[in-house]
């Protein structure tokens, strides 16, 4: 259900980068109970264009914080020249191994893009924590802007040799968007439709802009603290190995 979200009033320094971060981590509900959080798992539909013609892919997610995460996604439909298996994918992860599967091959983790891994590779469920967790990340403060007609609050993150700028609503502390430098261009990404499950808020629809066109994102499903477990993980993924005990 979709609530409104009040302004912040608890004092805060939003004076920084890092405490607008901070600042946004408890409006969407507290690090203490996103710290709470021990699993994950979430349904997602993808809507994209293609010069063949759209297509609608189904993501799934099953995540253990930190460590453990399996990730598929299948074509829902699309263009008859786009084959099913050239877009689905399988991606899973243990603190000793992870791979990536797609189009019949399956690639070791640690050769995959840093961009592409770090969707996978979780260690909170919310993304901001490991922002502010990463020694590896740069964040500053760039000032005061406008962003779909809203004032917002311009943070730049560098990370992975990524250079994207976040904005934060000065008001009710929600992420609305990103653009993100690529070697394509830029992508806009546009946040919204925030919804609370259990205590805490999530962006439930999203949609980026680019050169290469429109990608439309929606979370369908939001499960938390199911008592997944790392054999769990991997029996979804296909594999019985265990690389540690549960």
């Amino acid at each position: 259900m979709a609530i409104s979200l009040p302004a912040s009033t608890t004092a805060q320094d939003l004076s920084t980068a890092e405490g607008i971060l901070r600042a946004h981590v408890e409006a969407t509900g507290g690090e203490k109970a996103w710290a709470a959080v021990e699993d994950m798992y979430a349904e997602i539909q993808i809507e994209a264009g293609t010069p063949m013609g759209p297509l609608t892919l189904e993501m799934k997610t099953w995540s253990i914080f930190p460590g453990y995460g399996y990730t598929e996604m299948n074509l829902l439909n699309g263009p008859d020249g786009i084959p099913a298996e050239a877009v689905n994918m399988k991606a899973y992860y243990t603190p000793l191994e992870g791979w990536m599967e797609q189009g019949g091959q399956r690639q070791d983790m640690a050769n995959v893009n840093p961009q592409m891994t770090q969707q996978f590779m979780r260690t909170s469920p919310k993304q901001e924590l490991e922002l502010l967790s990463n020694e590896e990340v740069t964040l500053a403060l760039k000032g005061d802007s406008t962003f779909d007609d809203r004032a917002v609050y311009v943070i730049g993150v560098t990370m992975a040799g990524t250079e994207s700028d976040m904005m934060i609503d000065k008001e009710t502390l929600m992420i609305l968007g990103q653009s993100t430098s690529t070697p394509m261009g830029d992508v806009v990404t546009r946040m919204s439709g925030y919804e609370e499950v259990d205590g805490l808020m999530f962006s439930m629809g999203q949609s980026a802009e680019s050169a290469q066109g429109t990608q439309k994102v929606t979370i369908k499903k939001v499960e938390l603290n199911s008592g997944l477990t790392p054999g769990a993980v991997a029996t979804k993924a296909g594999t019985n190995k265990r690389v540690m005990p549960e």
